[in-house]
């Protein structure tokens, strides 16, 4: 059986259900998906990539996938499912961007330099180990801050970047997890 689902702003075609009775859909990109998504690809690091690519693209069976990568089947599974949500927290930030610099723009003055350097370097990366490395902060008080900045936004009822933030620190680590050999890409990331 062969249905179309929409994800991420896209209609994909051929989507088949797994097996009899298995209420789980696999999905399936094109090329051009994968280009029209690529500034969102690019948040995952090189492992996530690989498994999403043999998988969604590729077509590759998780059997097959398991014998390349030389991984687990529960392994595996748990990538993908944690592949899927790291992609919607992404596709969540990519679409509440414009909120976030409105917020800058025009209620930083709510907020100290520092607080306003550790919120954006928050949205970016959303690691406090991260923020706090680039600020050469310790972390207790680079969270201790972001509580703060948090606990103020609430008060001063600013809903939208309440959201955000909020959503960030639900998903702490989601954006572009570094593993031991990865690089860090945000060494550049400088705040203006």
């Amino acid at each position: 059986m062969s249905i179309t689902v929409s994800y991420v702003g896209q209609k994909i075609e051929n989507v088949r259900q797994s097996g009899a009775g298995d209420e789980r859909v696999a999905l399936r990109f094109s090329l051009e998906q994968v280009r029209a998504f690529r500034s969102i690809f690019g948040f995952l690091n090189d492992k996530d990539r690989d498994i999403l690519y043999l998988i969604f693209v590729s077509q590759k069976k998780q059997k097959d996938v398991q014998r390349i990568l030389n991984r687990s089947q529960p392994s595996l599974c748990y990538d993908i499912k944690r592949i899927r949500r790291r992609l919607q927290y992404i596709w969540y930030i990519h679409k509440v961007f414009d909120i976030f610099i409105n917020f800058t723009q025009e209620k930083s003055r709510f907020f100290t330099t520092e607080e306003m350097e550790i919120l954006t370097l928050m949205f970016y990366t959303s690691s406090f180990t991260m923020t706090a490395k680039m600020m050469r902060l310790s972390q207790v008080k680079t969270r201790y801050a972001y509580n703060k900045c948090l606990r103020r936004m609430e008060a001063l009822e600013m809903w939208e970047p309440y959201e955000i933030f909020m959503v960030i620190r639900e998903n702490l680590n989601a954006i572009k997890r570094v593993y031991g050999g990865d690089s860090c890409n945000f060494k550049t990331l400088s705040i203006v």
